[in-house]
């Protein structure tokens, strides 16, 4: 099992969870529903998922960046 306070989990995964119920529920439990709720359904679940794109790239930026406590890094 992983530790619970590990730095390195990723939130951004959530986001396309999130981005994949919000797509695909409302369709399959009420196919009846009106075109422009499934338009407005659509359109968050795009924003969600443009969330998680920003969200990633955050923490891929950090994950990239030497950290405070680790060792000093040679610059000639």
């Amino acid at each position: 099992m992983a530790p619970t306070n590990d730095p390195q989990d990723s939130t951004a995964v959530w986001y396309f969870i999130a981005a994949t119920f919000i797509l695909t529920l409302p369709t399959l439990m009420f196919p009846d529903m009106h075109l422009a709720v499934k338009v407005a359904i659509v359109l968050v679940g795009v924003v969600v998922m443009a969330l998680g794109f920003v969200r990633l790239r955050g923490e891929l930026a950090a994950r990239n960046r030497p950290s405070p406590d680790g060792p000093p890094t040679d610059e000639d």
